[in-house]
């Protein structure tokens, strides 16, 4: 009887500590449903099926991209995930920048992307996403394969120059600062970009100049050398210097952009900033002799109801004049 009494104890306690457990909820945004195709498996949540389909019709030609600009082959399947609603797509991938489209996790293979961000067709277009999170995924396959690894200015600079996505602001944050002498160096974008707002765009439209400068010196191959001569055994500072052999790179890329934007497109932004200055100035004068004018008259009628019609009291336009 003591044994039964106990065992119906031990019951009775397992069916309360149940009742407490709460009950699991389901986020409306969980990747509860899958497609699979040739390398990839896409997860996403429900009323995200459309993104799916793209997205498994345009893998295949992301992954065909990555392979021609860098020469560096898929290992095993990647996984998409799809997120319609930004807070969940902040909270599995950590990253909390509020533009923030794509994030490419390449230690796990895995790519997450913030459909709600997403266009069909532009500069967010999610052709050009995929392609740009697909060349951090085969970045991220180089380092694991060789041990070395790729500054970001260059992982980042990549993925932008050949996705064909065209940065905010594009060149206005480089130009003006090649023309004023605020560039970031180079070594301060190794490995994180800034904070701000403005100063990642300037990171991001560095780096995309630096592998338009690669291409455009030393040949539509140069980036290919580089994974080749890295799988070689050579880090990347080696690699770079044999691709552009006897020169200091920082300042021919400099030089490079001093030319590609000259200090008259600098005075152009300049100038561009100047007159809308001055044509919001103008509004904002003009608005004041507005409210100016309402205002006299107001006083005018209040003088005249108060005091009756005098006329040593100037009427609005005499004192406009004035004015």
């Amino acid at each position: 009887m003591d044994a039964l009494a106990g065992s119906m104890r031990a019951i009775t306690l397992i069916l309360l500590l149940a009742t407490m457990v709460p009950h699991a909820t389901v986020r409306a945004d969980q990747l509860d449903s899958s497609l699979t195709g040739p390398n990839v498996l896409i997860r996403y949540p429900k009323g995200a099926r459309k993104w799916a389909d793209l997205a498994l019709r345009q893998f295949p030609d992301a992954d065909r991209h990555a392979i021609q600009t860098l020469g560096i082959t898929a290992n095993r399947r990647v996984s998409v995930h799809l997120y319609t609603s930004t807070a969940a797509f902040r909270k599995d991938t950590g990253w909390d920048l509020s533009d923030t489209l794509g994030v490419a996790m390449p230690a796990a293979n895995l790519i997450a992307i913030d459909c709600t961000k997403a266009e069909l067709r532009g500069p967010n277009s999610f052709a050009i996403t995929l392609r740009h999170e697909m060349i951090h995924i085969a970045f991220g396959r180089l380092e694991a394969r060789t041990g070395k690894r790729v500054p970001l200015w260059f992982n980042e600079g990549v993925a932008t120059w050949s996705s064909g996505r065209i940065l905010e602001g594009d060149p206005k944050a480089l130009v003006t600062a090649i023309n004023t002498g605020t560039l970031i160096p180079l070594a301060q974008i190794e490995h994180s970009f800034p904070e701000s707002r403005i100063g990642r765009e300037l990171a991001y439209q560095q780096s995309e100049s630096t592998i338009a400068f690669i291409v455009h010196e030393f040949g539509d191959g140069s980036l290919r050398r580089i994974v080749r001569l890295m799988e070689d055994g050579n880090d990347f500072s080696a690699a770079l210097s044999i691709v552009a052999p006897g020169i200091d790179f920082e300042s021919a890329w400099k030089e490079y952009v001093k030319r590609r934007y000259p200090m008259l497109n600098f005075l152009q932004n300049l100038f561009s900033l100047l007159t809308v200055a001055a044509f919001l100035t103008i509004i904002a004068y003009g608005i004041y002799r507005l409210r100016r004018r309402r205002k006299l008259r107001e006083w005018h009628e209040e003088e005249r109801i108060l005091y009756g019609d005098h006329d040593d009291y100037p009427d609005v336009a005499e004192e406009e004049e004035d004015t």
